[in-house]
Protein backbone atom coordinates (compact mmCIF):
# COMPACT_ATOMS: atom_id res chain seq x y z
CA UNK A 1 0.00 0.00 0.00
CA UNK A 2 1.59 3.44 -0.82
CA UNK A 3 -0.53 6.30 0.47
CA UNK A 4 -3.04 7.02 3.11
CA UNK A 5 -6.07 6.48 0.54
CA UNK A 6 -4.95 2.69 -0.01
CA UNK A 7 -4.43 1.85 3.64
CA UNK A 8 -8.14 3.70 4.35
CA UNK A 9 -9.75 1.59 1.75
CA UNK A 10 -8.29 -1.66 2.99
CA UNK A 11 -9.13 -1.18 6.44
CA UNK A 12 -12.86 -0.57 5.53
CA UNK A 13 -13.12 -3.70 3.32
CA UNK A 14 -11.92 -5.95 5.95
CA UNK A 15 -12.63 -4.13 9.47
CA UNK A 16 -16.03 -2.59 10.60
CA UNK A 17 -15.81 1.23 11.44
CA UNK A 18 -15.47 1.21 15.34
CA UNK A 19 -12.60 -1.79 14.66
CA UNK A 20 -10.55 0.54 12.30
CA UNK A 21 -10.95 3.32 14.01
CA UNK A 22 -9.73 1.31 17.47
CA UNK A 23 -6.61 0.00 15.40
CA UNK A 24 -5.72 3.16 14.05
CA UNK A 25 -5.50 5.27 17.45
CA UNK A 26 -3.73 2.14 19.18
CA UNK A 27 0.11 2.32 20.31
CA UNK A 28 1.31 -0.93 18.31
CA UNK A 29 4.57 -3.21 18.96
CA UNK A 30 4.76 -3.23 15.33
CA UNK A 31 5.45 0.82 14.87
CA UNK A 32 8.11 1.33 17.89
CA UNK A 33 4.63 1.94 20.07
CA UNK A 34 3.31 4.55 17.82
CA UNK A 35 0.05 4.41 16.57
CA UNK A 36 -0.88 4.04 12.93
CA UNK A 37 -2.18 7.18 12.80
CA UNK A 38 0.30 8.93 14.04
CA UNK A 39 2.94 6.94 11.53
CA UNK A 40 0.51 8.20 8.34
CA UNK A 41 0.73 11.90 10.13
CA UNK A 42 4.50 11.33 10.29
CA UNK A 43 4.83 10.62 6.72
CA UNK A 44 4.88 6.78 7.08
CA UNK A 45 2.01 5.25 5.39
CA UNK A 46 3.78 2.64 3.62
CA UNK A 47 5.26 1.63 7.01
CA UNK A 48 1.56 1.00 8.08
CA UNK A 49 0.87 -0.44 4.89
CA UNK A 50 3.64 -3.19 5.20
CA UNK A 51 1.67 -4.17 8.33
CA UNK A 52 -1.57 -3.77 7.55
CA UNK A 53 -2.41 -7.68 6.21
CA UNK A 54 -0.71 -9.17 8.65
CA UNK A 55 -2.77 -6.84 11.46
CA UNK A 56 -5.87 -7.62 9.65
CA UNK A 57 -5.55 -11.48 10.16
CA UNK A 58 -4.59 -10.83 14.12
CA UNK A 59 -7.73 -8.85 14.30
CA UNK A 60 -10.06 -11.12 12.69
CA UNK A 61 -8.58 -14.27 14.64
CA UNK A 62 -9.32 -12.27 17.92
CA UNK A 63 -12.88 -11.50 16.74
CA UNK A 64 -13.12 -15.42 16.17
CA UNK A 65 -11.81 -16.50 19.50
CA UNK A 66 -14.09 -14.57 21.03
CA UNK A 67 -17.44 -15.93 19.31
CA UNK A 68 -16.34 -19.57 20.43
Amino acid sequence: MKDTRDILSYLSNNLNGYESTTWLKAENDLLDGLSPADMILDGEARRVGRILPKEIKRIKAKKKQKKA
